[in-house]
């Protein structure tokens, strides 16, 4: 559970998300102060075998794709704007895709171009902290963008250190797509983690409603809107990938990309079904801690009904008249069982109304 701290810190940050100075002109870079330095990791596929460098240049990674064939361009952090820029020169990207590549408060969406496509994520890379992924891919080539190191990318290099068929003998675009199937596979276990959560604090709502706290339940709401925010774009986004009539995109390849989006859909409405569930137990636990508040007042009213006639009693008993200037004074006062009677009374007076409230179902 993320506490209040922690987001009243990332809301600061989002409200200090770089953006371009207002009325620059279309497709410039403008690097973000917090941004971690980039740095270029290749990976060309040709020929059955793999080659991997870490932290090269830009040239040799071009080379790379020239002795390969395949090349994936995996670039970490965004400080460096204008070896964004030059990656884009190489690979023949618009400066408008680029723009949205160091703007990382985009919303998921794919956007086709005549040689390549161009889609945005947002990544789980830790828990639930989340970074956008930009990935462009076109005939022969895959480029991805990350705001800083670790991913969900670990099983896709696995499997092409290990010679996986489809990923070497397959095109670029069946790389995009097993980095895109990676990001969203990355969902599953956080929103089934939100699920056994509900599942837990729902037993804890039922045992006892005052020991769960309604804030931590809007926050398990708040952070279900957030991934509402991201599944339902990337659904969409997946869906123009779909339609997308381009050479560098195969039939065959749609086909996995479709899986894709069936996993998006259901991902869609586990959040959703959590997120109703998560409204119901905050509902639910208003309506118990109304309902237990309810029983104590009833309780003290019914205590107070009771004692209000045998207060009246005591006090009528407790005035100071003389017994001795009238008959008519006090009674019981002077008589020997006096005190006992007027106990008797007071309980016969407090048994009958507890009889009465029985009766009525009051208690």
């Amino acid at each position: 559970m993320i506490d209040l701290t922690e987001r009243k810190k990332r809301r600061k940050q989002r409200e200090a998300t770089k953006r371009g100075p207002i009325g620059a002109p279309p497709g410039q870079l403008v690097a973000d102060p917090r941004a971690v330095a980039s740095r270029l990791t290749a990976i060309g596929i040709g020929g059955g075998a793999t080659r991997r460098l870490a932290d090269c240049s830009l040239e040799e990674a071009l080379a790379l794709r020239e002795s390969c064939g395949k090349l994936w361009l995996d670039c970490t952090g965004l400080a460096d704007v204008e070896l964004v820029r030059r990656i884009g020169e190489a690979f023949g990207l618009h400066p408008l895709t680029l723009e949205d590549v160091v703007n990382t408060d985009q919303r998921p969406k794919c956007e086709a171009y005549q040689d390549y496509a161009f889609v945005v994520l947002r990544m789980l890379s830790g828990g639930e902290e989340s970074e956008q992924l930009s990935l462009f891919f076109g005939d022969g080539f895959v480029v991805t963008f990350q705001e800083r190191p670790g991913d969900a990318f670990g099983p896709v290099r696995t499997r092409i250190d290990k010679g996986a068929p489809r990923l070497h003998e397959g095109g670029a675009d069946y790389l995009a797509y097993a980095l895109i199937d990676a990001v969203v596979d990355a969902y599953f276990p956080p929103v089934d983690g939100q699920g056994q959560r509900l599942d837990a604090v729902e037993d804890e709502i039922l045992a006892d409603a005052g020991a769960v706290d309604i804030a931590d339940l809007h926050g398990m709401r708040r952070e279900m809107f957030v991934m509402r925010r991201y599944l339902r774009p990337t659904r969409d986004a997946l869906g123009v990938l779909l339609r997308l009539d381009r050479p560098f995109l195969a039939d065959e390849t749609k086909v996995y990309f479709g899986d894709v989006q069936d996993h998006c859909d259901q991902l869609v409405d586990l959040n959703d079904t959590y997120r109703e569930t998560a409204s119901g137990l905050i509902e639910l636990q208003m309506t118990l801690s109304a309902a237990r508040t309810n029983e104590v007042i009833n309780l003290l009213t019914i205590v107070s009904a009771i004692f209000i006639p045998l207060s009246f009693l005591a006090g009528i008993w407790g005035m100071n008249f003389n017994p001795e200037i009238s008959a008519w004074n006090m009674p019981l006062t002077q008589s020997p069982y006096g005190y006992p009677v007027a106990l008797a009374i007071m309980a016969a007076v407090a048994g009958g109304l507890l009889l009465f409230f029985r009766r009525k179902r009051w208690i």
